[in-house]
């Protein structure tokens, strides 16, 4: 090379959004094969970039078939090998990993009298819980899985009627704990005990999400403004009226926990900063692990997909987590998650199933299934300048996996921060068995800085075009 040559390479795409996208979407912070801006998928084939993946409606699993309303919550563990439940704003349905049931005996999907909002769903033993709210107040309804027969208003007439709140819910052995808005619930099936009210958090508290963790209850209290969000720590019994201990979360709004391989995950909102987080439990602190923008995802929108929690954020599905230990902890926008108000997301039989709704007309309950041309990649901006000299871009080079037929991408440069004017044209990534594509010919004036955007608008629905390394080739020019 000669002294005033300069090489950028973009690879090692599994490190997903760059540490700053979250604040600035044409930021230089990271490592290049770190996004600005993306949805992608990174996760799959770890170390490549390749495109999203589409959604396809179950069958029966929109407003032409039986979903007439948006699915909130979508039973994560399977009651057998082909069905699952889930719960919208007045119905409960029945899943499998291809459809939603409809007609039958019982008559699918089933209405639950009086519900406006499910919030929860769980099994212990041979029934499920399902946890809901009212136009005034809210219930849990059984119902026995082998004889699908609901009893509506089960929690009110056991106990007494829940609050209107958020109602997450866990279970261990014969014990569910759940959230009644500033009191935690427990019934305890051996006993047949029932308790809406067994611990009172006080005035301004809502119990947003429960786990079972180191043999202990792990509860996440968010209270109004002013007050800081705890994670209280409740004993495994379930039985005192005492708590164990408790973390103090600071002034951050948790959205939901999560626990994978040991490690208790925290996904919040920093009040301090206006954005969002997913960290761990580090002793009695929240330690921070990467970032994002949108909404704060609920109890509601979380599940586990290839080693990393997938979640709900705006419209996206997003993944964080390593998909294998030794490669490092990423955050990335997966997928679009359908219309645009997100339900609920699980993943019961392997393949996530995201229910969404336009809030009007059209429902649905979808899963991954093809290839979305919805997908773009752009990588961080490097800098192109030595002193006064600006960069010159004269060959771009993409290595991929052999491509089949069909599969394609498209490659730009845009320059000076995505200036108007500088961007290249398109380069086209195609060609059965190809695994290096040279362009040589690169309309691009000398700029200050670079970066690239991989496009895939224009490729297959079907066929993945799997980028390992993207190589610009330059050399500095006087200004």
């Amino acid at each position: 090379m000669a002294d005033n040559d300069f090489v950028i390479n973009f690879d090692l795409f599994n490190e997903g959004l760059s540490p700053l996208a979250h604040i600035d979407n044409k930021t230089f912070t990271g490592d290049n094969g770190q996004a600005s801006d993306m949805k992608a998928d990174i996760i799959s084939l770890p170390g490549f970039l390749q495109q999203s993946p589409a959604l396809a409606d179950l069958t029966n699993g929109n407003q032409a078939g039986v979903v007439d309303q948006l699915i909130r919550f979508i039973l994560d563990k399977p009651v057998s090998s082909s069905v699952t439940y889930a719960v919208g704003t007045g119905k409960l349905f029945k899943l499998s990993s291809t459809a939603i049931s409809s007609g039958g005996s019982p008559s699918w999907p089933q209405t639950i009298t009086d519900m406006t909002e499910g919030e929860s769903i769980i099994r212990l033993g041979a029934n499920i819980f399902i946890f809901y709210n009212k136009s005034s107040g809210g219930d849990i309804a059984t119902m026995p899985i082998a004889s699908e027969t609901i009893d509506p208003d089960w929690g009110s007439s056991t106990d007494k009627a829940l609050e209107k709140a958020v109602h997450p819910c866990a279970a261990k052995e014969d014990i569910i704990v759940f959230g009644n808005g500033r009191y935690l619930g427990v019934y305890i099936e051996g006993e047949a005990l029932l308790n809406v009210q067994k611990l009172d958090f006080g005035e301004g508290a809502e119990v947003v999400d429960v786990q079972f963790y180191n043999n202990l209850w792990y509860v996440s209290v968010n209270y109004g403004e002013g007050r800081r969000s705890q994670i209280y720590l409740y004993d495994a019994s379930a039985t005192s009226n005492q708590l164990s201990d408790e973390v103090a979360v600071g002034n951050q709004r948790i959205g939901f926990t999560f626990v994978v391989n040991g490690i208790f995950y925290v996904a919040y909102e920093d009040k301090t900063s206006g954005f969002f987080a997913i960290g761990w439990l580090n002793g009695r602190q929240i330690t921070p692990l990467r970032y994002f923008t949108g909404t704060l995802p609920n109890h509601r929108q979380k599940t586990l997909y290839m080693n990393t929690i997938l979640f709900l954020s705006g419209a996206n599905i997003l993944s964080c987590g390593s998909v294998v230990s030794q490669l490092p902890i990423q955050i990335s926008i997966l997928a679009d998650g359908g219309h645009a108000t997100l339900g609920g997301i699980a993943a019961p039989f392997g393949t996530p199933i995201i229910a969404s709704t336009n809030g009007t007309d059209s429902h649905r309950i979808a899963k991954f299934s093809g290839l979305s041309v919805d997908s773009l990649w752009k990588s961080i901006f490097v800098s192109t300048t030595r002193g006064r000299e600006l960069g010159n871009i004269n060959t771009i080079i993409v290595f991929t996996k052999p491509l089949a037929t069909g599969a394609k991408a498209e490659i730009y440069i845009e320059g000076n921060q995505a200036e108007t004017g500088t961007i290249t044209d398109a380069f086209e990534v195609t060609g059965e068995n190809k695994t290096m594509h040279v362009f040589k010919t690169i309309n691009l004036k000398a700029v200050e800085d670079i970066r690239c955007f991989v496009d895939y608008s224009n490729g297959s629905s079907s066929v993945q075009c799997p980028i390992r390394k993207i190589i610009v080739l330059g050399n500095f020019v006087e200004r």
